[in-house]
């Protein structure tokens, strides 16, 4: 069966979502691994670390701060989900986290008015970070990467704006219960804290500029999001009605009442007076829903492989996808034009050695005529965007 992950983005509701995660799961099944955009670590070095997490647990979840790559690591099929955020409005989210969180790597500057909320937003690398994650390793323009793995490797993508109707979704797609929960908001600011973060807001318009890629990536995300819901038809919306109903009544019987930040040390249990919403006709509702057959929806992805080198105008490299029983195919691509294309079966010796696909998972692909030396060549799995990494440039 394959890992189910979900790739954490920092401050997109995550501390509410780690409690629907752990009744889902049970916390003792939960293994939370971070592994950062600038993580450097060869892959054998980070599968080894996951897989000394793992041992003697049963594991069932992988999540943490991560980029979509674990698959490669441990060369073992995963099921991937996520949440993103308007990137600027996630970002000041990050910021004023400083006044609450005292492991903030940023909070003596945030909180002595060293580090503006502006200068923060503006500062190198804030304007793609969700696109870094979801891209993961990459030889492509991040975008690009983000896009043809949001496209095709990631099994459910949720948007922190339509957080309820995107854990409903999650609870369809990987065979949840009815995903109850207490909100968490673990960023809990002071009236003149919260006026400073209204100004910013207002402020920070002016540099959305900044923030294309991950605008550009959210706003994918919420066009996905958007297609899957419909698929469900209208049996969705109607188990969304009744959901958004138990979530009220679990709201208003909490009340005023503060949860702190939640980490996985025990399970997450709701308070007794939930039992009574357990027993309601509107979460019988939503758990016929869940229960209902699945519509037909695509098939995630998990490519592995590369470009390793070009000799007399033949291409060889090796790909495969870990969720497929069958070879992939592998196209050269000029911009949006195929150019050529080739089945990965190849046996090569040293694949089989690594256990990958007994080896049969190598390919050989010759160039057109007049093909070299194009700057928009790239090599990709067939049916996907997804472009092989081509870590020394062959293809330029």
């Amino acid at each position: 069966m394959p890992h189910h992950v979900f790739l954490h983005v920092p401050k997109t509701a995550g501390s509410s979502l780690r409690t629907v995660l752990s009744r889902q799961y049970g916390a003792r099944h939960v293994l939370y691994f971070d592994l950062g955009i600038g993580d450097s670590r060869p892959m054998p070095e980070i599968a080894k670390a996951v897989r000394a997490g793992m041992a003697g647990r049963d594991i069932r979840l992988v999540t943490g701060h991560q980029f979509l790559g674990l698959h490669q690591a441990l060369r073992e099929p995963c099921h991937y989900f996520t949440l993103l955020r308007d990137p600027v409005e996630r970002a000041l989210s990050e910021y004023f986290y400083a006044f609450t969180y005292p492991h903030h790597a940023q909070r003596d500057a945030i909180t002595s008015g060293a580090l503006s909320p502006i200068d923060y937003l503006t500062a190198q690398g804030r304007g793609d970070a969700q696109a870094r994650q979801i891209a993961g390793r990459t030889t492509r323009p991040v975008l690009e990467a983000a896009l043809a793995n949001l496209d095709s490797a990631v099994l459910v993508a949720g948007i922190a704006e339509e957080f309820d109707r995107s854990l409903l979704l999650m609870a369809r797609r990987l065979g949840w219960a009815p995903p109850l929960y207490i909100a968490r908001n673990v960023t809990r600011l002071s009236p003149d804290q919260a006026a400073l973060r209204d100004r910013a807001r207002a402020a920070a318009a002016a540099h959305r500029d900044r923030f294309a890629t991950d605008i550009a990536l959210h706003e994918a995300a919420r066009a996905r999001f958007e297609a899957d819901r419909a698929a469900e038809g209208p049996a969705f919306e109607a188990a969304f009605a009744a959901y958004a109903r138990c979530q009220a009544a679990l709201a208003e019987g909490a009340g005023d009442r503060v949860f702190d930040r939640y980490e996985f040390q025990q399970d997450d249990v709701l308070p007794p007076f939930a039992a009574t919403i357990r027993d309601s006709a509107d979460y019988a509702v939503v758990a016929e829903f869940l229960a209902s057959p699945a519509v037909a929806a695509a098939t995630p992805r998990n490519i592995m492989g590369r470009l390793d080198r070009v000799e007399d105008g033949v291409l060889h490299g090796w790909a495969l996808d870990l969720l497929a029983a069958q070879p992939v195919t592998v196209a050269l691509m000029a911009g949006a034009a195929p150019l050529a294309a080739t089945r990965a079966q190849m046996l090569r010796p040293d694949l089989a050695a690594a256990g990958l696909a007994d080896g049969h998972c190598a390919f050989r692909l010759r160039m057109p005529a007049g093909a070299a030396g194009r700057p928009d060549l790239r090599l990709v799995v067939e049916g996907t965007n997804i472009a092989l990494p081509d870590p020394e440039r062959h293809l330029g």
